[in-house]
C-alpha cells in the first residue's frame, strides 16, 4: 500500500466526487432548462472539480508547479514507466509516454488505471520560455458498492512572461475535460453520469504563490444525472486573483475560494 499513495487519494476522490455531484439538488425554475439541479449546487461542484484537475489532485499536472518539473510525474512500475524527475529541465526535454497497471487493494476493491503523458520545455534562444503539457488519465474502480469509470484529459500550453526565470508568472491557455461513471452495485445507492469541460483564456499563474491565478477566465460546459436531478449548463468563470473565482450561470454569479471549494 505504501508504493502507490496517490492512486489511493485518487480512488477516494473520484468516489467522493461522484457521489458528491449525485445527491445534491434542489428545484429551480430556468425558462429553456429542464434542469432539476440548481445552479447553485452546479456552480460548488464546478469549483471543485477546478480545484481538483488544476492542482493535481486527480494525479495530473500541477499549475503550482510552474516551469519546474513536476514530482508527479515521477512514477515507476514494474520497468513500464521511468522518468527522472528534475527541478532545473532542460531545453527540448520530452516527456512522450503511457504505462498501465491494476491493483488489488483487498479482496473487493480494485483498482486500474491507464496514463498518457507528454511534457514539453520549450526555450527561445536558449532560454527557458514555455512549456506544454497533455495527460490523459483513465481510471476503473470496483468496491463493495460502486462501480466508477473517471476518465479525465488536459491539453495546456504555458508561456514564461520572462523567459529564463523559473519564477516568472506564466499566461495559459488550454482545455481540461473529466467525466465520470458510478454505477451502484445495489438500488439503495446513488447512480450518476456527469461530465465538466473546461476551455481556458489567458490565465495568469504566479507559481509562487502556490499557483494562484491572478487573472484571466474560462468558458466551462457541464451536464450530468443522477438519482436526485438532472443538469445541462454552461456557463463563465473569472478568475479574481488570492485564490478567488467568480462562476457565472444563467446570469446568476457564486464566488469561491478555489483553495478550500467554499463560497465566499
Amino acid at each position: 500500500m505504501k508504493q502507490y499513495p496517490k492512486l489511493i487519494f485518487l480512488l477516494l476522490a473520484c468516489i467522493a466526487i461522484g457521489y458528491s455531484a449525485c445527491i445534491k439538488s434542489a428545484n429551480i425554475n430556468n425558462k429553456g432548462n429542464t434542469s432539476t439541479v440548481s445552479t447553485k449546487v452546479v456552480s460548488s461542484n464546478v469549483v471543485m472539480n477546478l480545484k481538483q484537475i488544476l492542482y493535481g489532485e486527480y494525479g495530473s499536472f500541477n499549475i503550482a508547479d510552474g516551469a519546474n518539473m513536476p514530482d508527479n510525474m515521477n512514477q515507476s512500475h514494474k520497468g513500464r514507466l521511468k522518468v527522472q524527475s528534475t527541478h532545473q529541465p532542460d531545453c527540448d526535454f520530452k516527456i512522450d509516454t503511457a504505462f498501465q497497471f491494476a491493483l488489488d487493494l483487498s479482496d473487493t476493491a480494485k483498482f486500474s488505471i491507464w496514463n498518457k503523458i507528454k511534457y514539453n520545455v520549450q526555450c527561445t534562444a536558449g532560454s527557458l520560455s514555455g512549456i506544454s503539457v497533455y495527460d490523459s488519465l483513465y481510471v476503473t474502480i470496483t468496491s463493495n458498492d460502486y462501480i466508477v469509470l473517471t476518465k479525465s484529459g488536459e491539453t495546456l500550453n504555458m508561456k514564461l512572461l520572462t523567459p529564463g526565470n523559473k519564477d516568472s508568472q506564466l499566461s495559459m491557455t488550454g482545455s481540461m475535460n473529466v467525466y465520470t461513471n458510478l454505477q451502484a452495485k445495489t438500488t439503495a445507492e446513488k447512480t450518476g453520469i456527469f461530465s465538466y469541460n473546461y476551455s481556458f483564456n489567458s490565465l495568469i499563474i504566479d507559481p509562487t504563490k502556490e499557483g494562484d491565478i491572478i487573472s484571466g477566465s474560462a468558458n466551462f460546459a457541464t451536464k450530468g444525472s443522477g438519482a436526485d436531478g438532472t443538469w445541462d449548463y454552461k456557463g463563465t468563470i473569472q478568475f479574481l486573483g488570492n485564490h478567488r473565482v467568480k462562476i457565472v450561470i444563467n446570469g446568476t454569479s457564486y464566488t469561491y475560494d478555489l483553495q478550500t471549494g467554499l463560497a465566499v
